[in-house]
C-alpha cells in the first residue's frame, strides 16, 4: 500500500469511524499536496481542515493540548452549561480562562475526560489527535489505567446512532490515535469494536522515494559525472531501488551525511549510512586472489573439489555484481545461498570458515549457529528476539544482533535438520531471509542479509548412503535424500525452492589415502606448536609417514576427517599426556630438548633426546 492510498483511506475513515488508529511509520515526514515536507501532525491537520473540521485538538503528554482549547467542554454535564468541572472529580474549580495554544491538560486523565465530554456531544464536530501513545499504556494495570481505558472506550461508543443526521456533511467528532506499534495499545480499545478503524502507515514506496529524492536532490553532495544530477543520472533507478525500505527521514539523513563527509559516490554513501563503512569488502576483493580461490580453499579443505568449484561461481557472481540480476529485488538478496550436505567430518564447516577468511580477512566473520540449540518449540524466538512483554525482549535476537554487528559475513546454519523437523516454524524465518534478504526482529528493526553468504549444512543421508559407491552415485544419493526430506518428510518444498536445487552441494566421503594423509599431517601441526609453547620442548616424529599410517589404520572412512581427529586424540594425546605426566618433575631440565615419537612393535613410544 502506498502512502497516497493510505492517506486516502484515512480521509474516508475519519468521521465515519469514531476512532481511527494509525500505526507503523507514524514518525516519518511526508510530501503533502503542495510538495512540501511535513510531519504527520501537519499532514493530518491540513487534511482535517480541508474536510471542514474547524477545531482540531492535537495532544501529547509533553506539550499538552494544542488547538482551540477555549471551545472545549470541560463541565460535568454537557447539556447544562456554566458549572465548572474538576477533572480530578474533586471540588468544583473556578471557571477556566479562555486560551488557545499548548501547555494545558498534560495528564492523560485530564485529556481523556475532555475527549469523552466532547466526543459524545452531538452538536460538536471536533477531532482529537493523540500522539506518542506508545508510552501511555503500561503493562502495570491499576484503577487509573482502567479508568483511562473506560473513558476512551465510552468516548468512542457512547453516542446515539442516527444514520440520517448531518445531511451531506456526515463527518462527526473523531478520535485519532498515533502509535508506532498496535501492540502498545490496549486490545480492548479496538478488538471487536466496529467504531474503531486501524490504518497502517507504510514506508514510502518506489514512486514516493523518487519524489522525495527529486525534492531534496540539491541537498546531496555526491560524486557524479560532470553536469549530472541524481535524477538525470543513468543510475537513477538503481539509486531509488537501493533505498527500498528507507523512510523519508532516512533519505534526508543520507543527504545530510553526504554534506558531512568528503564527496562520495552514492553507492559508498549508501554503505556508509547503512553499515557504517565506506568501502564494500566485496568490491575490495583482489582480482588475482579471486582467480586463485580454488587453490586457496583447497589448502584447508581437501578432497572436495566440486564443492569448492560451486563456491567459486558464487564468489565470482558477487564480485562481478551480477548476483540476483534476474530478480527485481537483487539489491536485497544474499550474495549467495548454499546447502552443504554429506558425511560428518569432511569439511563442510571448515570450508565455510575458510570462505569467511577469504572474503573478509577474518575467520570470525563466519557467524555459526548450531541448529540443535533451536529444536525446541518457540526457540525460533531466540533468533529474532522475544515478543514485547516477555523476558529478554530488550536483548533482541541472536541472529539479528549478529548480522547488525557484522553485515559482511558468512552466516552458517549448522546441521539444519536438527531444528527443521522438531520445530518447523523456524523455517519461516529462513523463507523471509532467502526471498527478501531481510528480517525484522521482535523490536521492529529490520536487518539486511544483502552483503552476506548464507550456508546451511546437513548430515542428511550420512548414515544411509554407502561410502563404497562412486563419487557420482554418492552425490546423487545425497541430492535425492535432501529433496525427499523437504518435499515428503517435512513437506516444505518452498524452502528447497528458495535455496535452489542447484545450490545443494554434496560432499564426498574421503577415500583417497593421500587426502587423508594431508588431513592428518595438518592436524599434527597445532599439537607440535602447543607442546613447544607450553614446555619449550620440540615434539618430533621419527617417521612421520609411518605414524600417520598408524593413525589412519584406526580411523573410520564414514566419519571422515573428524575420526582422524579422534584418533589423534586417542592414540597420540593420551600416550603423550601419560609420558609427560610420568616425567613432570624433570620437564624443566629438558627445555630446549626434544621428544622423539616412534612406532615400535606396533605401539607408540616417546623418549627425550638432546636438541
Amino acid at each position: 500500500m502506498s502512502l497516497a492510498t493510505t492517506f486516502n483511506r484515512i480521509q474516508r475513515e475519519i468521521g465515519i469511524k469514531r476512532c481511527v488508529i494509525l500505526d507503523g511509520n507514524t514518525g516519518d515526514v511526508y510530501l503533502n499536496e503542495k510538495d512540501k515536507i511535513v510531519t504527520l501532525k501537519q499532514y493530518l491537520i491540513e487534511l482535517l481542515k480541508g474536510m471542514g473540521y474547524e477545531n482540531v485538538i492535537y495532544w501529547d503528554r509533553v506539550d499538552g493540548a494544542d488547538g482551540d482549547v477555549q471551545s472545549l467542554t470541560v463541565v460535568e454535564n454537557i447539556d447544562v452549561p456554566g458549572d465548572a468541572y474538576s477533572l480530578d472529580d474533586e471540588e468544583p474549580a473556578p471557571p477556566r480562562k479562555p486560551q488557545t495554544g499548548t501547555g494545558q491538560f498534560r495528564e492523560p486523565k485530564e485529556i481523556f475526560s475532555i475527549v469523552l465530554k466532547n466526543m459524545i456531544d452531538p452538536k460538536r464536530r471536533t477531532v482529537f489527535i493523540l500522539n506518542w501513545t506508545d508510552y501511555l499504556f503500561t503493562s502495570q494495570q491499576g484503577a487509573e489505567y482502567e479508568e483511562n481505558i473506560t473513558r476512551l472506550s465510552k468516548a468512542v461508543r457512547d453516542k446515539r446512532v442516527d444514520p440520517f443526521t448531518g445531511g451531506k456533511d456526515i463527518n462527526e467528532s473523531t478520535l485519532i490515535i498515533l502509535t508506532n506499534s498496535l501492540s502498545h495499545l490496549p486490545v480492548s480499545l479496538y478488538q471487536g469494536n466496529p467504531e474503531a478503524g486501524i490504518v497502517s502507515v507504510p514506508k514510502p514506496d518506489r514512486i514516493e522515494r523518487e519524489k522525495m529524492l527529486s525534492k531534496i536532490e540539491a541537498s546531496f553532495d555526491v560524486r557524479l559525472k560532470p553536469g549530472e544530477t541524481l535524477m538525470t543520472s543513468e543510475k537513477k533507478n538503481e539509486y531509488i531501488d537501493i533505498l527500498d525500505d528507507f523512510t523519508n527521514r532516512e533519505i534526508i539523513q543520507m543527504a545530510r551525511l553526504s554534506r558531512k563527509e568528503q564527496k562520495l559516490t552514492f553507492d559508498k554513501l549508501f554503505l556508509l549510512f547503512k553499515y557504517g563503512e565506506k568501502d564494500n569488502p566485496w568490491e575490495k576483493l583482489d582480482y588475482a586472489a579471486v582467480k586463485k580461490i580454488k587453490e586457496t580453499l583447497s589448502e584447508r579443505v581437501v578432497g572436495q573439489a566440486e564443492a569448492i568449484q560451486k563456491i567459486e561461481k558464487v564468489v565470482v557472481k558477487a564480485y562481478m555484481g551480477v548476483t540476483g540480476m534476474h530478480k527485481t529485488s537483487s539489491r536485497s538478496m544474499p550474495k549467495g545461498v548454499l546447502f552443504f550436505v554429506g558425511p560428518t567430518g569432511v569439511g563442510k564447516t571448515e570450508l565455510s570458515k575458510a570462505l569467511a577468511r577469504f572474503l573478509f580477512g577474518d575467520e570470525q566473520a563466519c557467524i555459526r549457529f548450531d541448529m540443535s540449540e533451536y529444536a525446541q518449540e518457540n526457540s525460533d524466538q531466540k533468533l529474532i528476539g522475544a515478543p514485547p512483554g516477555y523476558v529478554g525482549f530488550e536483548a533482541g535476537g541472536q541472529l539479528t544482533n549478529a548480522v547488525k554487528a557484522k553485515p559482511f559475513s558468512v552466516i552458517l546454519f549448522d546441521e539444519i535438520e536438527k531444528a527443521a523437523k522438531p520445530n518447523p516454524r523456524i523455517l519461516d524465518i529462513f523463507l523471509q531471509i532467502l526471498e527478501d534478504g531481510r528480517l525484522t526482529d521482535s523490536k521492529g528493526e529490520t536487518v539486511y542479509f544483502s552483503e552476506s553468504v548464507i550456508i546451511f549444512t546437513s548430515n542428511l543421508g550420512a548414515a544411509a548412503v554407502s561410502p563404497s559407491g562412486t563419487k557420482e552415485q554418492v552425490a546423487q544419493q545425497f541430492l535425492d535424500t535432501v529433496k525427499d526430506y523437504f518435499n515428503k518428510e517435512i513437506q516444505r518444498p518452498e524452502i528447497l525452492g528458495r535455496i535452489g536445487y542447484s545450490n545443494i552441494v554434496p560432499f564426498n566421503f574421503i577415500h583417497d589415502n593421500e587426502f587423508k594423509r594431508k588431513i592428518a599431517k595438518s592436524k599434527l601441526v597445532p599439537v607440535i606448536k602447543a607442546v613447544y609453547e607450553k614446555y619449550r620442548i620440540d615434539l618430533e616424529f621419527e617417521n612421520e609417514a609411518e605414524f600417520i599410517d598408524y593413525i589412519l589404520n584406526a580411523s573410520d572412512v564414514a566419519k571422515g576427517g573428524r575420526d582422524i581427529l579422534n584418533q589423534i586424540n586417542d592414540v597420540l594425546l593420551d600416550d603423550l599426556a601419560m609420558f609427560l605426566f610420568e616425567n613432570k618433575e624433570d620437564l624443566a631440565s629438558y627445555r630446549g630438548a626434544k621428544i622423539a615419537a616412534k612406532i615400535k612393535n606396533g605401539k607408540l613410544e616417546f623418549d627425550f633426546e638432546n636438541a
